[in-house]
This record gives structure tokens, sequence and C-alpha cells, in this order.
């Protein structure tokens, strides 16, 4: 909330300081320099309808000090009216009368013959002026009567001293004289009404913007003496505007203007010749109105914070950029298009808000750093941290986030230092690997076990040693992969190197490992990685190897005396009745032992093929190996499969799903009276919400005697490892199938089958009624159940 307050004032408060700046005299000044520079870039070529006939030094030598006679004045336009010049500015004062009245007299009778323009002269408030000519003194009456037309010929200066702009119009309302160069030109303007104007005031209107069209001596200039001499070719003054001045240093009126810098002072005609030359061609500087040009200021600030907010990293750029675009289209609309748009405003506001922005958001870091610092330093001491006793407090409170930063730094150092030497002391091998899997450190028995024994030879950094470092670990120990004991081919479709790489390895030196990675991330993308676990399975598997050796040596000691015993029966069929009978019976439950030891072996052992199994096809299996068996017992046994379910396949070791569907088909048909059916059951189990299959269910019904609620939770519920409630079997005479039903290691492996393969078991029975006993097995993609 704080963070968006500072920029809601930022975006208020710092336009509206620019705004007001922009009309102190300081940025005013920095606006004229450029406005200046951009002028002389912006100058045009001269007219060459205007010429200048200077009153310079060359004439004052030949006709002597100023001032001359009115009479030199008159021959000089004597002289001009034969050329026909289109109109003559006499850029001189004549308010006051001559000594001579005739030669005022013979002044007025030559300002007759050709189309001659006289300037009003300002008065001060002390001066008497006629009603006609209010706040100027005019010529003198023969002159204003004879002259074509008379104007004022004032500058309008700026704070600098500067002439940059003159006024079309300008006395007080109702009487405002034209500029006498507008007369000239013909480019008079209408006066604009003011309403509110008091008599008294004092009114401009219609501002020209000055253009010049280069330094002094821009536009051609003749020397009066020459003009009156007639030296001056009659061609060259023919419909001709010309301008008669002074120019001679310390005679007339010199103007500061903007070109002033490179060729000092400008005459006042040549002034002049500037204004009347961009009134004949319409130039004029112009400017925006009040509401645009606060536009032109506070749109940029805008801009800028808006682009702040979003790439506040970027603030230089940002800030140097729109600073930059603003002084350009400054520049541009100047130069093209005469436009003048100050741009010191908004580069300041720019600056200003660049410094703002910044010292704000390297406040806030101090301020998260100063805090962060804090907490790290407030966190208790680890299981293994040793914390050192506290310096006492500084007496500088700024010196109470440094003291902060330097007590957590050395924390982090010792943490480091303490998670390095512990991970060089793990027993199991540690890798760090980036992204894409290259080696950056490890432990000395990830490096023992990759090394076929080699130590790493680095120091306590916990660096790979150069031979490892930077080496992809896939491509590495890709050679030593163990083919999967269910012989699927390895994972190739995984996203990441991590997931392909599931499964064991054996180094050159009989050495079994397997690979597990998880995943640490950062900050930056850089930080991301993986630990990468290697634990050694050595012993497991060699632990392994030796129990599936016992198992074929058990199983092989157990099964052939009895197939012995079996085969010498065989061979003498005459023996006693009841003691052959005795032995074959006795050799027939010790082999079947050993068959379900071994069966209940192997589905304890992780020694499982998965595969894709067709589950229709495992139930025809195991009712076609039952079927002999349940023959000798008079028992039917009936397959009923779903027609939605006959082509489910799942993923699962066939063998061994088959062999514990056997054992439950075994175990009914044990348990049912003659003449009765036992019935081998599958569907389909949608999930929670009834739209996808999850799970196939087999079950194995038959009519027996059934079992009581005490004896089916044994049988669900008997620890692992050890064999359900058994009862003897049924006498002899006694009715079959109505003894205590009797699951050994039959039942056990089913149990644990139905584990390996994620699923769960269950059985439903009524005493005389039967029994139901039912897996459930997840399908491919779909979690396990833990319903029963």
């Amino acid at each position: 909330m704080r963070l968006v307050v500072e920029r809601l004032l930022m975006a208020l408060l710092l336009p509206l300081a620019m705004l007001g700046l922009a009309h102190r005299p300081g940025l005013l000044q920095m606006d004229a320099y450029i406005h200046d520079r951009l002028l002389i870039l912006a100058s045009h070529r001269a007219s060459a309808d205007i010429l200048i006939i200077a009153i310079d030094e060359h004439s004052l030598r030949e006709l002597g000090r100023w001032p001359w006679s009115r009479a030199t004045h008159a021959r000089l336009l004597e002289r001009l009216a034969p050329a026909a010049p289109r109109a003559v500015l006499l850029d001189l004062f004549l308010t006051e009368p001559s000594a001579d009245p005739r030669e005022d007299a013979h002044l007025a009778q030559a300002m007759g013959l050709l189309p001659v323009y006289l300037p009003l002269l300002h008065a001060s408030p002390l001066a008497f002026t006629s009603h006609e000519w209010p706040g100027f003194l005019p010529p003198l009456p023969d002159f204003a009567a004879q002259a074509r037309g008379v104007g004022h010929a004032g500058l309008a200066p700026d704070t600098d001293g500067v002439a940059r702009t003159l006024y079309l119009l300008e006395g007080y309302p109702n009487q405002l004289q034209p500029y006498v160069g507008a007369l000239m030109a013909q480019r008079v303007p209408s006066p604009a009404i003011d309403p509110e104007a008091m008599s008294t005031d004092w009114l401009r209107q219609s501002p020209l913007r000055l253009l010049f069209a280069g330094p002094r001596g821009s536009y051609r200039t003749v020397p009066y003496v020459s003009v009156l001499r007639g030296e001056v070719p009659a061609e060259l003054l023919r419909d001709k505007l010309l301008l008669v001045g002074a120019t001679a240093p310390g005679l007339g009126d010199q103007t500061l203007t903007p070109n002033a810098g490179i060729r000092g002072v400008l005459p006042g005609v040549e002034v002049h010749a500037n204004a009347i030359d961009n009134l004949m061609h319409g130039r004029n500087v112009s400017v925006s109105p009040p509401l645009w040009h606060a536009a032109w200021t506070v749109v940029p600030l805008w801009l800028a914070l808006w682009l702040l907010v979003r790439r506040g990293r970027h603030a230089l750029p940002i800030a140097a950029g729109l600073a930059s675009a603003c002084l350009l289209i400054s520049g541009v609309a100047m130069l093209a298009w005469h436009h003048w748009l100050p741009p010191v405003a908004p580069m300041l506001g720019l600056a200003i808000l660049y410094l703002l922005w910044s010292w704000r958001r390297l406040e806030s870091q101090f301020v998260y750093l100063r805090k962060r610092a804090q907490v790290l330093d407030a966190l208790p001491g680890g299981t293994f941290e040793v914390m050192p006793a506290r310096s006492p407090a500084p007496a500088d409170p700024a010196e109470h986030p440094k003291q902060a930063l330097d007590r957590a730094i050395a924390r982090l150092r010792r943490m480091q230092q303490l998670m390095d030497k512990a991970m060089q002391a793990m027993p199991v091998a540690m890798l760090i690997c980036d992204e894409e899997g290259r080696i950056g450190s490890g432990n000395a028995a990830a490096f023992r076990l990759l090394g076929a024994g080699a130590m790493p030879s680095h120091g306590d950094d916990g660096q790979a040693p150069p031979a490892l470092r930077g080496v992809r670990l896939p491509e590495l120990i890709a050679p030593l992969a163990v083919p999967p004991a269910s012989g699927a081919p390895p994972r190739t479709d995984a996203a990441h190197w991590t997931d392909r790489l599931q499964g064991e390895y054996a180094t050159p030196d009989a050495r079994v490992f397997r690979l597990e990675a998880a995943a640490f991330s950062g900050d930056a993308p850089e930080d991301r990685g993986w630990v990468v676990m290697l634990p050694e399975l050595t012993a497991e598997r060699e632990a392994q190897r030796q129990r599936d050796e016992w198992r074929q040596f058990l199983s092989h000691d157990l099964r052939s005396p009895q197939v012995t015993i079996l085969s010498i029966l065989s061979m003498h069929p005459t023996a006693d009745a009841d003691m052959r009978s005795a032995i074959g019976r006795e050799a027939e439950r010790t082999l079947a032992m050993a068959e379900g030891f071994m069966d209940f072996a192997l589905a304890e052992s992780d020694d499982y093929r998965f595969a894709d199994t067709h589950v229709g096809a495992v139930l025809l299996d195991a009712r076609d190996q039952v079927w002999h068996y349940a023959q000798a017992h008079g028992v039917r046994v009936e397959a009923r499969i779903d027609d939605d379910a006959g082509d489910t396949i799942l993923r699962a070791d066939g063998a061994l799903l088959t062999r514990a569907i056997v054992n439950l088909l075994n175990n009914a048909i044990r348990h049912s009276p003659s003449g009765r059916r036992v019935e081998l059951g599958m569907a389909i189990e949608p999930g929670a919400d009834g739209a996808d299959a999850t799970s196939v269910r087999i079950s194995v019904s038959d009519q027996g005697s059934g079992m009581t609620p005490g004896q089916l939770d044994a049988l669900l519920h008997a620890p692992r490892g050890r064999r359900a409630p058994t009862a003897p079997e049924a006498a002899p005479g006694e009715t079959k199938g109505t003894g205590t039903r009797r699951m050994g290691l039959g039942f056990s492996v089913v149990r644990a089958v139905v584990q390996k393969h994620n699923g769960t078991l269950g059985a439903d029975s009524t005493p005389g009624a039967g029994t139901t006993v039912w897996l459930r097995l997840p399908l491919p993609g779909s979690r396990p159940s833990t319903s029963k």
C-alpha cells in the first residue's frame, strides 16, 4: 500500500511542481538557450526583395557627422523615386522640427514622390501625445500626411534582454497601432476585442516570433552615400522594399537577438528586415496553447512512471531515452514546422523522477535487506550450530543492520562449511548436478563409486575433481545400466533425464547402486539443480542371490525325496493298500507344502516381471489348471466374465497372478460339497464419480460351509508372513465341505501377490451359505484402491 501511495504522489505532485517551475527564470533561460540554438539551425535564405540602405561608417565619413540635415534625406528620396521601389521604410524618428523649416518642407515634398513608411516612437508616461496617437510620439504632421503608412517599430525583449518577438498590434484598447513592417508587407491583422481590458491597459496582440535569416549582414546592403550619389544601379532598387536605417556602431538602435552570440548585436534595421521577410513568406514560430503546453510537460512524466512500474530495472535507460525523445521532438518541431515546444521542464521532470524512483527503490531494498538480515540473525540455532556470543550493541543506530548482516553472513559461512563436511562424511554417494545433468560437486563416496575406488583429488571445498567436473551424469552411468528383471525396455519417453535414469547400475568392480534425484531451485534460473543420491545395493543384491540359491536348494531337497517315494510306490502296486495309501498321501502333502513354500517365497520377493496382461486370459488359464482337481472332487468351475471386461489389459505379473487365482480356486473346490459349483467372476468397477473405470474385480465364490465373522476376520487380517488359523481336515466319514476352512501358505501367496500389484483383498461369507473371496486390482493410470 505504501508503494502505491508513493507512486500516486509522484504522478500528481511532480507534474504540478514542473508546471510551476516551467515559468521560473532558471528554466526559462535554459529553454531560451535551446530555442536560440534551434533558431540558428532553422535559418532561411534572405529575401532578395529586401534591400537595406545603410547609414554606415563609410557614409558617415563621406557626409559628415550625424545627424544629417533633412535635406540630405530629401535628396535620397528624390534619387530613389525614378527607380520606382515598392516601398521605403525611413527608420528615422521625425518627431521634432528642424532648425530650418524649408528642409522639413523639402523632405515632406520628397516623401510624396514614392511610398514611404515612418515609425512611431514609444512615448514615456510623462510625454504629451495627441489623441490620434496615444502612447506614441508621431512624426511631424507634414511627414505623417505624406507618408504611405505610420506604425510602431518597437520590439518586446524577453527577460534576458534578447529580442525574439514583436507584436503586430500594440497600444491602448480601440487604438491599437500596427507594426510598420506589417504595413509594408500588407499583412496587418485584425485587432481582437478584449471586453475585460481597461482603457489604461497597454495591449499587445498578434505576436510575431522571429525566424532570422542569419547573422548580421545576411540581407543585401548598400551604403547610404552610394545611393545618394547615384552609384547604385536603378535595376537594383526597382520594385524592392527599401529599408533606410543606421548600421554604424553607436548610431541608432542595436538589438540583442538570438544570433547575436555569433556576430554581436543586430542593427534595428536588420531586425525589421527579418520581420518583414517573415511576414511576406508567412513565417512565424508558433507555440502551444496552455493546455497543450501542460500536456507536453506532464505526459512524459506519466509515461515514464508507467514504464518504471513495469520495467523498474531499466530506470536509467527509460529516463534518458524519454528525455532525449523530448529534446529530439522539440528540435524536429522547430526545424520542420516552426513550432516551439520547451523541452527543459519535461527533461528536468524526468531527471527528478529518475532520482526519486532510484532513491525510493534503493531505500526499499535497504529496508528489505535490513529486515531480512534481522530475521536471519534472529533464527534459532540449528542442531549442529554453535551460537557465538553476541557483541554489545553499537552506539550508532545505523550500525545495527550492519552488525546483524555481518552475523548472518558469518552464520551462513559456518553452516556452509558444516554442510560441506557433513556431505563429505556421508557414507551414501551424493552428487550435485545442474539442470542438464552436469556434475558440479559431490562427496568422496560418490567419486569412489563412479571412479572405481579412486579417491577424489580435491580439498575441503566439495568440488568435483577435474576428471568429473562438467561431465554429464546420464552419459557417465548409461553404460553401467543393468537390464530390469522384468525384461521391459528402459524408459526413453521421460521428459527429464532423472526419470530416464531410474533403475539399477553395476560398476566394473561389481558394485550395484540405483539413482534417486530430488530437485532444488533458487530465484535465478541458474540456481536450479538436482541432488542425486546413489545408494549402494551390493549387499542387498548379494543377499538376494544367496536367498535364491537357498530357495532352489530347499525346493530340490524337499521335493526330490517325495517324488522318489511316489515313484517307488508306483513300482510296487502289490504292497499293503493302507500303508501304500498313507505313504502316498503324506508324500503328496509334503510335496504340496514344498510347492506352497516356493510360491510364498516367490510372492514375497521382488522378482516380479510386470507386463501388459490380458485379465480374461489369466482367469481362463487358472480355470483350466484346476479342472482336473475339480473333476476329482465332483465340483463344477464356471467363469462369469462381463462382456465389457473381457478385453481388459492390466499391468501385472501374469504367472504369479494366475497362481494366486489357482490357490483361491483350489481352496474353494476343496471346501465345496460334491455336485456344487464354484464361480470365477470378473467385472470392471468405475471410479467414485462413476465416469471412468479405475479397477478390475476378480471374485471366487463357493457353496461350501462358509465361515463365522471371527474366522473371516482372522483370515483377512492375519499378520504378514504368518499362516491363517487352520483346523483339522474332515474326519473319515464326515461330509465334505462341513469342516473348518483351511487356508495356509496358499492364502498368504494370494495376499502377497495382491499387495505387490497395489490391490486390495476382501471376502464375504455366511455360515452354511458359502464364501466369496475377491481381489481388486487398479487399472493403468488409476490410483490404488484402499477400500475393502
